[in-house]
């Protein structure tokens, strides 16, 4: 992830927003197009299906069954008991009226009262929330606002002009954490507090291959960032990402952990030529992002954002997905540069190869035994001298499938595999020859300081 650089152009005028334009007079509406009925018999796409036209039947006289006519008895003078059905008849009426009337003034009394809740305030319909969601999100927030004054903003200036990173206050005497990247060619460098505060800063210490630094600033009581413990980071568990993308200072952001062990390059931009074990999250980062805090539910450090995919499409950085070296790391080379200015120990297994991705192209151009893996093309030393890998025997040419069983298809699998791994570790590789499969037993080295990638 590259740090933010701001553009000063006093030349460049923002773009002035576009009035709408009015619909002219010459135009007449166009009629909406009818789609055309199908004779394959399939429905339509994007419609009800159609069921044929409809020939309406005109109507006809009612047909009533046909009695016989019979003379009625002549006519008789009204008895009184024919006066009580008319008397519960015009009480039944009186009821029927009271009821119409009861349900005409019950239904304006809704519409009113409807009216008064949507009509008249413009109110839309609410949803009640949960009480499980409503304690998530104060439990955001609370994390927010806890993390907000360990997390600073950086600013380096030199030759090459101004960028804008991140970090976060490793001791309350103000010892801060960054991305090497962000301080990298500069010679100038200042924090920006949380409380607004600006304070020169001073470079203590640099890991490019670990793409972290420590600056050092004048001040006390400041509020230093918890740490927890990376290894035991989940994917799916939720991660928040505070830091200064764009130049927002104290701008957050919420995703989750979406991957583990991921392997990155920075190059040919970067300092670091490969990153090891990073974390990858769906909480946005972005160029000012770098070198800030990725807190979980607790507001402890799980990692330090560094890097953002990019989009093979566009060029331009992929939403979503970003990642950021584990706070184990962090805290390893952080305690190095504050001691000695630089990393003294990798604390790293080291295999001692380079090589080259096997792809079944890569396979067939060359008559290779093996579909994908690691074709071993060179050897590097360890702190020792000497590559671990060809004192055991590994050759060049050899294709290596496999680290204690675990597949390996291309170098991010293989680093992958050696992440954790300390010095003094033996693994066994499987590799692939001309002569068939072999398994070859390799001691690992210690990864010097000064290597790349």
């Amino acid at each position: 992830m590259q740090p933010y650089v701001p553009q000063n152009t006093p030349d460049s005028q923002p773009e002035q927003p576009q009035e709408p334009r009015e619909p002219q007079a010459s135009q007449a509406p166009q009629e909406p197009q009818v789609p055309q009925e199908e004779t394959t018999g399939a429905f339509p796409q994007n419609s009800y299906p159609y069921y044929g036209a409809i020939t309406p039947v005109p109507p006809t006289a009612p047909v009533y069954p046909q009695y016989p006519m019979t003379p009625m008895p002549p006519s008789r003078p009204p008895r009184k008991r024919a006066i009580i059905p008319l008397s519960i008849g015009i009480v039944l009426v009186g009821f029927i009226a009271m009821f119409v009337a009861g349900c005409a003034i019950g239904a304006n009394s809704a519409s009113n009262n409807a009216s008064q809740n949507n009509g008249s305030t413009g109110a839309a319909p609410t949803v009640a929330v949960p009480a499980s969601a409503t304690d998530l999100q104060q439990n955001v927030v609370n994390v927010v606002h806890t993390v907000q004054p360990s997390v600073v903003e950086v600013t380096s200036q030199g030759g090459q002009g101004e960028a804008i990173g991140s970090g976060e206050i490793l001791t309350a005497d103000g010892y801060i954490v960054t991305n090497d990247h962000v301080v990298d060619g500069f010679s100038q460098f200042s924090v920006n507090l949380s409380s607004g505060k600006s304070l020169p800063a001073q470079l203590i210490g640099q890991d490019p291959q670990d793409d972290l630094a420590v600056l050092k600033v004048s001040a006390s009581n400041l509020q230093p960032i918890a740490f927890a413990d990376s290894a035991k980071v989940q994917v799916g568990q939720f991660a928040i990402a505070l830091g200064s993308p764009l130049g927002l200072q104290q701008s957050a952001t919420f995703g989750i952990v979406s991957a583990l062990n991921r392997s990155a390059s920075e190059a040919p931009d970067g300092p670091a030529g490969e990153l090891t074990g990073l974390i990858q999250t769906s909480a946005p980062i972005n160029p000012g992002n770098s070198g800030g805090a990725l807190v979980d539910l607790s507001g402890k450090l799980i990692g330090i954002p560094t890097l953002g995919a990019t989009d093979p499409n566009s060029g331009g950085t992929a939403n979503g997905i970003g990642f950021a070296i584990p706070s184990d790391r962090v805290k390893f080379v952080a305690d190095q540069l504050m001691k000695n200015g630089h990393l003294v120990s990798t604390g790293q297994g080291f295999l001692g190869v380079s090589g080259e991705d096997v792809t079944p192209q890569l396979a067939a151009a060359y008559n290779l035994p093996a579909q994908s893996g690691v074709l071993v093309t060179g050897f590097a030393n360890d702190t020792a001298g000497a590559s671990p890998a060809q004192k055991a025997g590994i050759q060049n040419g050899d294709i290596i499938t496999a680290v204690n069983g675990q597949s390996v298809t291309n170098n991010g699998d293989l680093a992958g595999a050696l992440l954790n791994l300390s010095p003094g570790t033996q693994v066994t590789l499987t590799i692939q020859r001309s002569s068939g499969q072999q398994q070859v037993k390799v001691t690992l080295g210690e990864r010097p300081t000064n290597l790349q990638g």
